[in-house]
């Protein structure tokens, strides 16, 4: 253990990347395509197939309107040395995202301490929309990612005093857009707006909102651009809406409270934790001077509030929609390990003996399952080997832990570390696998593919 933490230490970045993407590309393993991600398996075909389109193609052999073509530009390109679609190739897209977003949580809670960084690493493994987003390919992981590369590049310039560092925030800005259309560039500017507005930079916060403006406006001519040489005028018109006022105005019903209810609770215990932070520290938003740490707090709290905000807008809500939030609430949960006084200790204390029971908790569940499986019309069906083998290990390790590392100086560290392993082992075995045989049993055409490369 001692080896691995000295390993993170010295290649924090590149351990965690590398890390989190092999634990990704393992979440990925399934038979088939259900639900709406079947589209993008379409996409990719007809890319493989035909060539490279400036929108995607449906199955009709008709450009699809409501995404642009980077993302399956990129499948395309992780497909074509094999001459085929597989798991790995259609999921190796959002792995890399998530795993990059990982990076820049960790850096930037390391811009005030590298403990910081790490946990809000492990706290972002520990989040169930988080992961549950990225198995089920949710392109909303390309606006989470440049979200917080755009928030990290414009703060570090501040802290390290290197404006050369801003012009990745208009990089960012620009990828968003790229990957996810006009919403994937105005999050990110929401949230670095937000952050020049209570740091009172005004003249950055002119200068950007009006770059910013203008890279929008960019995107938007490029955009009907693209969908009047792809598909005319008619195209073009159906693009601009499918993109931009469709996404606010549809015949969804509003249901504003969305996101503060159970859209939130999808976050799990570090959207929990977070709000606790929130709930002690918010005192001291008010004070000045404030301290690095709390002006920190603010920062990742307006961050937080003003995506919910924006999204509770829009008629059509669903949980993946704000995933911009997992970076700022995994850094406010982590808090919790970072705070110097004992304002936290209770939470700290509960998490950790959370994390140890986690192992108990899954058996508990798969039983329950089990038992309600012999009354039940559908029956869930977890893997029910993979959960006993992994928390058989898990519950064999717990007692490793707790009888040579209890005094251990990284105690603390470890005992999370076990308890991100069992919720990973609870998420691949237990709620993957019933959500996949919940879709697969009413999905009418899936798309069964290989899962390897070859």
């Amino acid at each position: 253990m001692d080896i691995l933490i000295k390993q993170v230490i010295r290649k924090p970045s590149l351990s965690i990347f590398l890390v989190t993407l092999i634990i990704f590309m393992g979440l990925q393993y399934k038979a088939s395509i259900t639900n709406y991600t079947t589209r993008f398996v379409d996409f990719a075909e007809y890319m493989l197939h035909h060539g490279v389109t400036l929108f995607p193609i449906a199955e009709d052999l008709q450009p699809y309107p409501d995404y642009t073509i980077a993302h399956t530009f990129l499948v395309y390109l992780f497909s074509l040395p094999f001459g085929r679609l597989s798991i790995l190739s259609m999921g190796l897209p959002y792995c890399i995202a998530a795993a990059l977003m990982l990076v820049f949580v960790y850096k930037l809670g390391a811009l005030h301490e590298k403990k910081w960084g790490l946990y809000g690493v492990f706290f972002s493994l520990f989040t169930w929309a988080f992961l549950d987003s990225v198995n089920f390919w949710a392109l909303d992981i390309y606006p989470a990612l440049f979200t917080v590369t755009c928030f990290y590049s414009a703060y570090s310039a501040e802290l390290k005093n290197d404006k050369s560092r801003l012009a990745f925030v208009f990089v960012g800005l620009a990828l968003g857009f790229v990957f996810r259309g006009p919403i994937g560039l105005v999050v990110p500017a929401i949230v670095v707006g937000c952050y020049y507005l209570l740091s009172r930079q005004w003249r950055a916060l002119f200068l950007f909102s009006l770059l910013a403006g203008l890279l929008f406006i960019a995107g938007v001519v490029l955009l009907a651009w693209a969908a009047y040489l792809q598909g005319g005028t008619a195209f073009m018109q159906e693009v601009l809406v499918m993109q931009g006022l469709g996404r606010v105005v549809n015949e969804h019903s509003p249901r504003y409270y969305f996101y503060f209810t159970s859209g939130l609770i999808a976050y799990g215990v570090t959207a929990f934790f977070a709000l606790i932070v929130i709930a002690k520290k918010h005192r001291q938003f008010f004070c000045f001077p404030r301290q690095p740490d709390t002006n920190m707090l603010l920062y990742l709290t307006a961050c937080l509030f003003a995506i919910v905000v924006f999204f509770t807008i829009p008629y059509s809500k669903k949980m993946r929609y704000i995933l911009s939030i997992t970076p700022a609430v995994s850094l406010l949960a982590a808090y919790i390990f970072i705070d110097k006084g004992n304002v936290f200790s209770g939470a700290k204390k509960w998490f950790l003996k959370f994390c140890l029971v986690l192992p108990v908790v899954g058996l508990g569940l798969t039983l329950i399952v089990f038992i309600y499986n012999f009354y039940a019309e559908r029956p869930l069906l977890p893997n029910y080997t993979g959960v006993f083998v992994s928390f058989v290990v898990l519950v064999g390790a717990r007692n490793v832990v707790s009888k040579y590392y209890s005094g251990h100086s990284s105690r603390e560290l470890i005992t999370l570390l076990f308890g991100v392993a069992a919720f990973l082992s609870l998420d691949a075995f237990f709620f993957n696998s019933i959500t996949y045989h919940l879709e697969l049993a009413s999905e009418p055409t899936p798309k069964f593919l290989p899962y390897w490369f070859w």
